[in-house]
C-alpha cells in the first residue's frame, strides 16, 4: 500500500491506485464506473491517480459496484488474492485460481496500454526531431546561398 508524507508529516493512504487494480481485475472501464458513481471520466482518473481525495461514501459506491469489501481498497488487490483470509471466504482453490488469472490479465492490459502509450509518446518525439532537422536543413540551404 502506498502512502503519501503530508506537510505535517502525517501519512495519508493512497488508494487509488488500489481501486484501480480492483477496477481492471473485475473488468470494469473507468467510463462504467464513471457512470455509476455519477461522475466524470477524469474524475475516477484522479482517483486513480490519487490527484483526488476520495470520499467515504465513494468508497462504498465503489466498493458495492465491484462487489468487493470496502476494506479491500485499502490493500492492493495481490495481497488481498493471495491472503490466507481471502483464499479461506471463498473456500474454493478454483475461486482463487480464476482470481490470479485475473490478476495477470489486468496486469497485461495496464502494460499493454503503457506499452501504446511510450508508442504514441516516441512517434510524438521522433516526429518532432525529424521536423527539426528538416528545419535546420532548410534555413542552411537559404544561408549558405
Amino acid at each position: 500500500m502506498k502512502k503519501k508524507n503530508n506537510i505535517s508529516g502525517y501519512e495519508r493512504l493512497k488508494i487509488g491506485s488500489n481501486i484501480r487494480k480492483w477496477r481492471n481485475i473485475k473488468s470494469v472501464k473507468q467510463r462504467e464506473m464513471a457512470s455509476a458513481l455519477r461522475l466524470s471520466e477524469a474524475a475516477i482518473s484522479n482517483i486513480e491517480n490519487d490527484l483526488t481525495d476520495v470520499t467515504l461514501s465513494q468508497l462504498e459506491d465503489i466498493s458495492a459496484m465491484l462487489d468487493i469489501p470496502v476494506e479491500n481498497l485499502f490493500t492492493d488487490p495481490q495481497d488481498s488474492i493471495t491472503s490466507n483470509n481471502y483464499v479461506a471466504e471463498n473456500e474454493n482453490p478454483k475461486n482463487h485460481f480464476v482470481l490470479e488469472k485475473e490478476m495477470l490479465y489486468a496486469i497485461i492490459g495496464s502494460i499493454q496500454k503503457k506499452d501504446e502509450q511510450l508508442q504514441t509518446v516516441m512517434q510524438d518525439v521522433l516526429s518532432t526531431m525529424k521536423k527539426m532537422v528538416i528545419g535546420n536543413q532548410t534555413t542552411e540551404q537559404f544561408t549558405s546561398h
